[in-house]
């Protein structure tokens, strides 16, 4: 039932999508109906009188342009592009006029004439990117002041098997970060602009603003790459101050195709299929594993290590012939008695080695995009209409369902009304669903952890009767599918009125809902137990079977004859236990945004150019969330809430907030060489009580183009463009939560009085710093651009700093007898200090054959320049203070590991002397006052001994330890790393020639230290049962 369900809810939104699109076009575009109908009208008079004309178009350089647009002056259905020699053959009315175009060149209109035609397109210094988006409105390169890289669409999004526009920009801004958080198919990106962090406030966000055509969207996931025209990423305050609060931290500006220039028509379907493998799997231990494992209980003088399954000497012996015999076994051989595994007393005794990723993971997954899209204009009105979709699989290997999938359709349409009127309107809509088995609800031990939790001796597959075996890979084929759903709706009305030129004023309202569908249909499971004890394995008159180490069958009493067992098979999820349940939530966000701006561009005798734009903003939004849960499902295949009959517990909270803000800018350009620019906003936020509600926010910038002075004429023609800029300004930030400046008292529930019945309480009120205020980032930006060889060659370089003044920090501890926590307030300062650097080369040879390249690269470190006096200067990584480096890694030096000579021994020769050293026994160390490592010698039958890792004494006082831990009292602690990602780098490397392109991308980051927890990184960790990587087991000291 719930499979036909979910495919009758896809066709419906399918089918709703559809008839969505053909209504706006019905009711929309009407101008083409009527030149659909002007065309047949015409149809008669047209072939009475045509002739056929022939020509080729070129560039200036005499290269044939391969797909240009060729189309009748008048007709939206006469027309046809050029082919791989540039050539074209077209039948028009005689004495007609023809309209040539093609991306990146100016578009000409031409008579036709007799005989062969020869067209020589212009480039269009516009298309090309020299027109960059800003924020509301565009600017010429060349005139820009600020720090705004424009990103090449063409380049980087078109024809890649990506899953959305975050990921394709990985690599390709300097300054932009981009992280995917998990390897989960459907993941949303993290975004960072320059830097890692902004603020140490834990309610503050390090986001960007990522605005589509103006309006805030909740993920830059949801816009399908093939509706995109620009996307400009706004880096300095000088650039984003013009946003506001919510732009604090740079913006993403995306802006997406809105129908054609010129006369035309044209309908584009593309399609991408890929497959995606694992970039490198980790190596886990296998018999090396065992040795680790068995080693290091005998050391401690144990002999048997293990949870579920356990390993002894005899058992590890067994293993090494097991792997001698059989090698390794495919995920579908059954785990069988006797030569798998045996009993010992009561303990499972495990033989086989298992790899979970042979189980778990499936090498190669399918991705696949489509995309169908009508672009075009009729008379003054300009339609693009866009259907996308997207689907990519997931690597659970026995998952029912684990992937995601993204509907997209747009529609945008305007209209010139006259020359002072264009009407304009558009929707977007984009459906993202990950689809993932809903295995536990628990974040901390999920099938991702299991994977690699146990050694190689815990069980996958399917015993010998073909049950499975409780492992995470049956969890997962047993699972029911949850889904994660975003329904995001945006429909835009606007309006731009030509008052005069020079003069316009813009008008735009876009209402946007985001609906977030969360459900996890829970299950019990059943599986042969792995987890429990063993039971007899008896034949059909309830004689228990013997069987040898083969695992077959044999008389008692034969050689090697051992009582054969089994695992019980059961329903081992209990009832009302995770996750036997089910869950549902819903999210509804309503935003309402409203843009009124006015641009007044004035030139005096063409040495003074001002720009003079002023305007409001306002945004509204209101979210409204629900969640239910219900316990002991009746049907495990098809969880609802009415089959369920256990607790049922509710949630639901209703968040508002509103910003407004008045806005303006100041350009100015004397004779295009020097340049200045100012910004000033003045923003309020619903977040702030009445007095700190509003504050302004200022910005300049300035810039020389030294290229264009007299003196600079000795550098020319190979010195095409050389400007020099810099910026300032100071943005406020909004998003930190309110409870910071309101006092509140939290209502909850409790049973502390009498242990059974819940009673309401308040707790106590937070309290409230009465001077806290905005936190501010203020940010400086000097830069350079160059370009050289006829554009050809260019460069671009920025450094900056942003300084976050007033952060918020917690102020110093109180006594405990004040009853709640220090308030926080505006005690700190953090400074993030980088610099960007871009270069790119474009060439087209006289053959037709294009190369470009761009290379990319960025650095920034982040200090904390002033905290709350008084604060404990700690080691830790939470721990903040004046001077500390933002993400340093504390800990000790090793210098090797002990060697035998480094100890004394017994009169054997073999039996290490033992020491008592500040009330701990050692092994004793050679020398008159040698280092002991007391302090992390922490386990009482455990002793430092040859093989084991030696720390540094930095501090020389013959002791390892880590003093008070404090900066000032750090023992032998030092930094030893740095968790900030340094030099992030990308490079492409293209070739188009006829029709044909190739491109090479590369991204990645140069340096970064992080501090490794677990079984994979760490030797000894788990030792007795955890996996470990092989690069750990198959080089220990085996001495």
């Amino acid at each position: 039932m719930n499979k036909r369900r979910s495919k009758r809810e896809a066709t419906h939104g399918r089918l709703l999508t559809m008839a969505i699109v053909t209504l706006f076009l019905l009711l929309g575009n009407n101008s083409i109906v009527r030149a659909i109908n002007e065309s047949s009208r015409n149809l008669e008079e047209q072939q009475q009188q045509q002739q056929q004309i022939n020509g080729v178009i070129v560039d200036a350089n005499s290269n044939p342009i391969i797909g240009a647009s060729v189309v009748e002056k008048g007709s939206t259905s006469n027309g046809t592009i050029t082919d791989l020699d540039g050539k074209f053959s077209l039948k028009v009315k005689s004495g007609a006029t023809i309209t040539v175009s093609y991306i990146g060149y100016k578009t000409q209109g031409l008579k036709v004439t007799a005989g062969s035609m020869k067209v020589v397109l212009q480039e269009d210094s516009e298309l090309l990117g020299e027109v960059v988006v800003i924020g509301y409105g565009t600017q010429k390169k060349e005139n820009l002041t600020g720090a705004v890289s424009s990103v090449d669409v063409e380049k980087t999004l078109d024809n890649r098997p990506i899953a959305d526009v975050g990921r394709s920009l990985q690599g390709a801004v300097p300054g932009l970060s981009i992280t995917v958080p998990s390897g989960e198919v459907g993941s949303d990106l993290v975004l960072r602009i320059r830097g890692q962090i902004a603020s140490i406030e834990g309610t503050a966000s390090s986001n960007p603003l990522i605005l589509l055509d103006n309006v805030e969207i909740p993920s830059i996931s949801l816009v399908n790459p093939d509706d995109i025209e620009s996307i400009s990423v706004l880096k300095d305050a000088a650039s984003s101050t013009i946003y506001g609060a919510k732009a604090a931290l740079g913006v993403v500006l995306i802006t997406t195709k809105k129908g054609a220039k010129t006369e035309s028509v044209s309908v584009t379907y593309s399609d991408n299929f890929s497959w995606s493998k694992v970039a490198k799997d980790i190596d886990m231990a296998t018999i090396d594993g065992l040795e680790y494992t068995i080693q290091a209980i005998e050391r401690v003088g144990g002999t048997r290590a293990g949870a579920f399954w356990s390993i002894d000497r005899a058992s590890f012996e067994r293993s090494k012939q097991w792997v001698k015999k059989y090698g390794s076994m495919g995920p579908d051989e059954p785990m069988v008695y006797g030569r798998d595994w045996y009993v010992d007393g009561i303990t499972k005794m495990g033989v086989r080695l298992y790899n979970a990723y042979d189980h778990m993971i499936e090498e190669w997954t399918p991705t696949q995009t489509h995309n169908l899209s009508v672009n075009g204009m009729s008379g003054k009105t300009r339609y693009n209409v866009g259907l996308g979709y997207f689907n990519q699989s997931g690597l659970l290997k026995t998952a029912k369902k684990d992937d995601f999938l993204r509907y997209n359709a747009t529609a945008k349409i305007s209209s010139e009304l006259s020359k002072y009127v264009t009407l304009r309107a558009g929707f977007l809509y984009s459906q993202r669903n990950k689809r993932s088995p809903y295995a536990s609800n628990s974040t901390t031990a999920d099938p991702w952890l299991y994977l690699y939790r146990w050694g190689p001796l815990q069980p996958f597959g399917i015993d010998e009767d073909g049950n499975p075996l409780r492992s995470p890979a049956s969890e997962i084929a047993a699972a029911n599918t949850a889904t994660r759903k975003n329904n995001y709706l945006n429909v835009n009305l606007g309006a731009t009125l030509n008052l005069t030129k020079d003069w316009s004023l813009e008008a735009d309202y876009t209402f946007a809902q985001n609906i977030y569908l969360q459900n996890r249909p829970g299950t019990r499971y059943s599986a042969a137990d792995t987890w429990s004890s063993a039971i007899p394995r008896l034949d059909a008159n309830g004689n228990q079977y013997y069987v040898n180490q083969d695992g077959a069958v044999v008389p008692q009493g034969s050689a090697e004859a051992m009582l054969a067992y089994q695992l019980p098979y059961n329903m081992y999820t209990g009832k009302g236990a995770n996750p036997d349940h089910i869950w549902r939530s819903s999210e509804t966000m309503q935003q309402h945004t409203y843009n009124l701006y006015s641009t007044y561009n004035l030139n005096l005798a063409d040495a003074h150019k001002f720009k003079f734009m002023g305007g409001l903003n306002i945004v509204e939004s209101e979210t409204v969330y629900v969640q239910a849960q219900k316990t002991e499902l009746l049907n495990y295949t098809n969880p609802e809430f009415g089959l369920a009959t256990g607790t049922q517990t509710n949630d639901g909270a209703t968040y508002w907030e509103a910003q407004a803000g008045f806005f303006g800018r100041i350009n100015y350009a004397f004779q295009d060489k020097y340049l200045l620019e100012a910004n000033l906003r003045y923003d309020g936020s619903s977040k702030f009580p009445t007095d700190l509600k509003w504050r302004w926010f200022p910005s300049f910038s300035a810039g020389w183009r030294a290229s264009e002075e007299k003196f600079m004429n000795w550098a020319k023609p190979a010195l095409s463009s050389l400007k020099f800029r810099g910026s300032w300004g100071v943005i406020g930030d909004q998003t930190v939560a309110g409870s910071l400046y309101i006092p509140q008292m939290a209502s909850l529930n409790t049973a502390w009085l009498d242990g059974s019945t819940k009673q309401l309480y308040v707790g106590t009120p937070s309290p409230v710093d009465e001077n806290i205020t905005w936190q501010d980032f203020e940010t400086l930006d000097l830069g350079m651009d160059i370009r050289l060889l006829d554009n050809e060659l260019g460069a671009t370089f920025d450094w900056y700093q942003r300084t976050t003044k007033n952060m918020i920090a917690e102020g110093i501890t109180l006594p405990y007898a004040f009853g709640a926590p220090a308030p926080k307030g505006n005690y700190a300062e953090l400074t993030t200090k980088g610099w960007e650097f871009t270069m790119d080369y474009n060439h087209r040879f006289a053959n037709g054959l294009n190369i470009n390249a761009m290379v990319t690269i960025s650095d920034a470190i982040t200090d904390i320049t002033d905290y709350v006096e008084g604060a404990t200067r700690g080691t830790g990584a939470t721990t903040y203070f004046k001077g500390k480096h933002y993400g340093e890694i504390w800990g000790y030096k090793t210098e090797g590991l002990y060697q035998a000579d480094d100890f004394e021994y017994e009169a054997d020769g073999k039996t290490l002397k033992t020491i008592v050293v500040d009330g701990k026994t050692m092994n004793k160390l050679k020398g008159d006052n040698p280092v002991y490592q007391v302090f992390v010698q922490n386990s009482a039958n455990f002793k430092f001994e040859p093989g084991d890792v030696k720390y540094k004494d930095l501090n020389g006082d013959k002791r390892i330890d880590n003093g008070s831990n404090t900066v000032d009292d750090p023992g032998d602690l030092s930094v030893i790393g740095n968790t900030t990602p340094r030099y992030q780098y990308g490079f492409r490397l293209g070739a188009d020639y006829k029709g044909f392109d190739l491109s090479i991308f590369f991204q990645g980051i140069g340096k970064r230290e992080i501090w490794g927890d677990g079984s994979l990184v760490i030797p000894g960790y788990n030792a007795s049962d955890g996996g470990m990587a092989q690069a750990i087991a198959g080089d220990f000291w085996r001495e």
